[in-house]
């Protein structure tokens, strides 16, 4: 087993949180990567942290900073200077367990010879507050990333080492002033095209910070890149009506919503068809809006 893997980090003004991650790597029973970072501008001491971590020499480590765009766009970036061919997304807020990079180097042979697989989905476990984490059905179960949520309603968020070459397939859309886009954006853009091997084993450990994402609900910025998010799932049909017509009738009340909040249009890059139904939807949309544009800060 040679497998050599790129844990990618993308970090902003998360110097506080390093030094655990940095600890947990330290002790990953299963060593062979590279701990690729990209600073996604941050004003702390990020850089300095980082610089004493490469001086000691007790781990790979590839450091980039580059301007903020956002998660998205430091994941596009992470792309390009990957050295392996295997990319196993790490937030610095969440750490792995101690034998995460060891299950993922000896799941990747199956990966790796099967051109209809894309990487591996495991499970994770949060620290900091009750959330449902479901297990799958079946270990080494193939099935299409998007599947595992809206067909067979597996909850909690799960940890993901995909293959680097698909997910250059698959960049996150940009636009200048966007700062966030959700992952399934491209995830679930991938799934249409391959499937993922499902593993019940403990790879992750997360826990949700104050100035995470998740909990930016209503923030300007946030629903600014929800709306753009939500307009590429409508323009790409990520969701076909066929086997998600739920998701795919959504997704159109979430562009609407998400545009009026942030004040980001979308309609007029449309095609006729998707403005046809996206217009249909568009009194719910409103109403929703009407409750929620007091919320927006």
């Amino acid at each position: 087993m040679s497998n050599f893997i790129t844990i990618f980090t993308p970090t902003y003004n998360r110097a506080h949180l390093l030094e655990r991650l940095y600890k947990n790597l330290c002790e990953q029973e299963y060593q062979n990567f590279e701990w690729l970072i990209i600073d996604d501008g941050s004003t702390d001491n990020t850089r300095e942290i980082i610089e004493n971590y490469k001086r000691e020499g007790k781990l790979n480590i590839q450091y980039f900073y580059k301007e903020n765009g956002g998660k998205h766009t430091a994941i596009n970036f992470g792309l390009e200077k990957a050295q392996s061919d295997i990319f196993f997304l790490l937030d610095s807020d969440d750490f792995l367990e101690k034998s995460a990079t060891k299950v993922v180097a000896e799941k990747w042979d199956v990966i790796r010879n099967t051109p209809s697989l894309c990487g591996i989905v495991g499970l994770s476990k949060f620290l900091n507050k009750e959330v449902r984490t479901d297990a799958f059905p079946e270990d080494d179960w193939v099935v299409s990333f998007t599947d595992i949520y809206f067909k067979y309603k597996i909850l909690g968020d799960k940890p993901v080492a995909f293959k680097t070459s698909v997910m250059k397939e698959f960049p996150f859309p940009y636009k200048k002033g966007i700062h966030f886009v959700f992952e399934a954006v491209s995830w679930h853009e991938m799934a249409k095209k391959y499937n993922v091997l499902a593993v019940n084993d403990l790879l992750q450990y997360k826990e949700y910070t104050e100035d995470g994402i998740t909990r930016n609900t209503y923030k300007k910025d946030y629903v600014k890149g929800l709306a753009f998010s939500f307009f590429h799932l409508v323009k790409n049909r990520t969701y076909p009506f066929a086997k998600y017509p739920h998701h795919f009738l959504w997704n159109y009340i979430h562009l609407a919503i998400n545009s009026l909040l942030s004040g980001e249009s979308y309609f007029n890059q449309l095609s006729l068809i998707d403005k046809i139904i996206y217009l249909m939807f568009y009194p719910r949309a409103y109403y929703t809006y009407s409750k929620l544009k007091d919320k927006v800060v």
